[in-house]
């Protein structure tokens, strides 16, 4: 199924002579009524911004340019970032998620066809996500590798780990139970369609709004991360 942007507002229609007829005769010069009133606009230039992650993710210096237009992007500007990747490096997709989510942009993360590991981290960091239709997400610890001596590989893997689950359940929950969660830490993976994946949105958005309008006992949801996310999809009911 394709996809549709519709970014232009609707025009307005061509003004006919009558109208400019009558916005004369309402001039006082032409003996009309001067207007009650003092008019004043201002305009303002909102950019959208398209990225397209199309392979796996790699070195953070690669991204530069990309995390600083995300850093520097104003409230009036939407950014989409495409995704079709495997995953990649998770300093890389720490920085990256980090610039999304302070960003005073609008952030639209847009699933292509498939986001793998670091991919769903990214995707579902997003202020509002798009589902196109056969897309695959697949869930998984983190691999990678250590070198040094034996306390400092312990050490380094210990730290790793936690600082992994402490992202990604932030991330993932709720559009994943804890369980669920808890089996992929202990090193199974979980694949989602189009289907799957919008039914999860849907019941994410439910549980985090219903979160932001309880009382302040109840602890926030995504606390560091901002508002409740929202997110649609483009498909046909």
């Amino acid at each position: 199924m394709s996809m549709q942007y519709a970014y232009n507002a609707k025009p307005k229609p061509a003004r006919g002579n009558e109208d400019e007829e009558e916005e004369i005769r309402g001039l006082p010069m032409f003996g009309g009524k001067p207007k009650p009133y003092h008019h004043f606009e201002q305009a303002y230039t909102a950019a959208h911004i398209h990225f397209y992650l199309s392979k796996e993710i790699g070195d953070p210096a690669d991204y530069i340019d990309m995390i600083h237009r995300i850093n520097t992007a104003s409230a009036a500007d939407v950014i989409f970032i495409h995704l079709n990747t495997p995953g990649g490096q998770l300093d890389t997709g720490v920085q990256l998620i980090n610039a999304m989510q302070n960003s005073q942009a609008k952030i639209v993360t847009v699933l292509e066809s498939m986001a793998y590991s670091l991919g769903t981290l990214i995707f579902l960091a997003g202020d509002e996500m798009v589902v196109n239709d056969h897309c695959l997400i697949m869930f998984h610890n983190f691999k990678g590798g250590v070198v040094g001596k034996g306390n400092e590989l312990t050490s380094q893997l210990e730290a790793t780990v936690k600082w992994f689950s402490a992202l990604a359940k932030k991330i993932y929950i709720p559009f994943m139970s804890e369980e669920e969660f808890a089996r992929i830490t202990r090193g199974e993976d979980l694949w989602m369609q189009s289907p799957e994946i919008r039914k999860r949105l849907d019941k994410m958005m439910k549980t985090l709004n219903d979160e932001a309008e309880a009382p302040k006992k109840v602890k926030a949801p995504r606390s560091g991360y901002g508002s409740p996310c929202r997110w649609r999809s483009r498909y046909a009911n």
